[in-house]
């Protein structure tokens, strides 16, 4: 009698156990977005604050997306490879100029087009992974 219980429950729980595994390797990449930190980011646009021409190549960048010291910055560049993972790296810019909106930045690093993060949900460090928050 006890055996019979026993061997019930235990085919019990062998079927609820593979349905849930089967359920979380369904649901993997799903769950693994929804723990990256959520970042937006934004363009980077050419050219300078006050429209002028420069003579070294010279970069937009919103204020929220430069952490600054001084003349100097650093920003969290968004790259998305061809497996659709999105990392990010840190580049340090030289601040030139700025306004109420924008820093105007030079770098080695950087060309028109890059995608640089303005906000995040969480700290973020170089080379971590990151989900883009689409806007709304």
């Amino acid at each position: 009698m006890k055996k019979d219980k026993l061997k019930k429950y235990s085919i019990r729980f062998g079927i609820t156990f593979l349905i849930v595994i089967a359920f979380l390797t369904y649901f993997s990449g799903t769950i693994d977005n929804m723990l990256l930190p959520q970042v937006k980011v934004s363009d980077v646009a050419y050219g300078t604050i006050n429209g002028e021409q420069s003579v070294d190549d010279r970069y937009l960048l919103p204020l929220s997306a430069v952490d600054a010291t001084g003349n100097t910055g650093t920003v969290f560049v968004a790259k998305t490879d061809e497996n659709n993972k999105t990392t990010v790296s840190e580049v340090t810019v030289d601040i030139k100029n700025s306004d109420d909106l924008y820093y105007e930045v030079t770098s080695d690093s950087m060309y028109s087009g890059m995608e640089v993060v303005y906000s995040t949900s969480k700290n973020i460090a170089n080379g971590d992974r990151v989900h883009i928050a689409e806007e709304e």
